[in-house]
């Protein structure tokens, strides 16, 4: 495989994908368990290390079925106690060659009655030109996730 040149590389642009559920829990308990270390082993990674801070860094590791492990590490970016948590993101199989870049999570919570509570999670990016399965792929893991945490509560 020859190298490309920059002429050659499709242009990085700016993408997105959203995720939004109601769920049976109040805003605090939702933040909760987005930024307390023992509650996220419980729904979100296998192993979590946090320094749950604004500027403060994190690794997850998810064990799959498979025996394989999928990690994860970032830097929190906001930590605004029941309405958001934002993070940058970066899965430790991505390499320069992927071109992406600036990925951030970001997940609000907005009480829609006492007890019900719409959560969304915005995963933000920028990068080559995807196409729509590649959306609808990401869209499941973070739907996947979801599902961890709505059988959380």
């Amino acid at each position: 495989m020859t190298e490309q040149s920059p002429e050659q590389l499709s242009p990085t642009v700016p993408h997105s994908i959203t995720v939004t559920r109601t769920l049976a829990a109040s805003p605090a308990e939702l933040y909760a368990a987005w930024t307390e270390p023992e509650r996220m082993r419980r729904w979100f990674a296998t192993v979590v290390d946090a320094d749950v801070r604004v500027g403060g860094r994190y690794q997850l590791e998810i064990h799959e079925e498979d025996g394989t492990v999928n990690g994860f590490t970032g830097e929190y970016l906001a930590l605004e106690p029941g309405e958001r948590v934002a993070f940058t993101f970066t899965h430790h199989s991505q390499t320069p060659a992927d071109r992406i870049s600036d990925e951030t999570v970001t997940v609000t919570f907005r009480e829609l009655d006492p007890g019900r509570t719409e959560v969304s999670i915005t995963n933000a990016w920028a990068g080559p030109q995807v196409e729509s399965s590649d959306y609808a792929k990401l869209r499941e893991g973070w739907e996947q996730w979801m599902d961890l945490l709505v059988k959380h509560f």
